[in-house]
């Protein structure tokens, strides 16, 4: 796992993995836009923060961000995941636990939990990881989104 901001290289290629995954409405349809969103989110310490893990040949084979918040709805109590995603062609494979608990020993060190809003299937991978539902409700967009909560042991940021 490396910071996204030591390969700076790669953000256009995680924008690009974000966009064709969720660039459809209710979400930002312009590639720019997400492109744009991922070289924001590339901070080295604080947040926003995101790494991103690379394959056998140098290629992204996902990311994560950790932000001080996600939704509007819940821009209280930081930090929350953003932007997790694993290339499709490796799902299953473990790179997006290895990339939750990477994000999660970092917030450990300052935050006593950790969220996450999502929907779908994606809802059922962070139960298996050890966060709990808390709330299902619906956006301003229209979307709906289940929020999920998982505690924090405090341990020593890994940058």
């Amino acid at each position: 796992m490396h910071l996204l901001a030591d390969l700076p290289d790669v953000i256009e290629p995680v924008g690009d993995l974000r966009w064709r995954e969720w660039g459809r409405p209710p979400e930002p349809v312009a590639r720019s836009w997400w492109i744009g969103m991922t070289r924001h989110e590339a901070g080295r310490a604080g947040l926003p923060v995101t790494w991103v893990a690379v394959d056998a040949h140098g290629q992204v084979a996902g990311a994560v961000g950790l932000g001080e918040y996600d939704i509007e709805e819940r821009r209280g109590e930081p930090p929350w995941i953003m932007g997790m995603i694993v290339r499709s062609d490796l799902r299953g494979h473990g790179i997006g636990r290895r990339l939750l608990a990477r994000v999660e020993d970092y917030a450990a060190a300052a935050h006593p939990r950790v969220w996450v809003a999502n929907e779908g299937p994606a809802v059922g991978f962070y139960q298996r990881c050890g966060y709990r539902v808390t709330e299902t409700l619906r956006l301003a967009n229209g979307a709906q989104a289940t929020v999920l909560v998982k505690p924090l042991a405090h341990a020593s940021p890994l940058i």
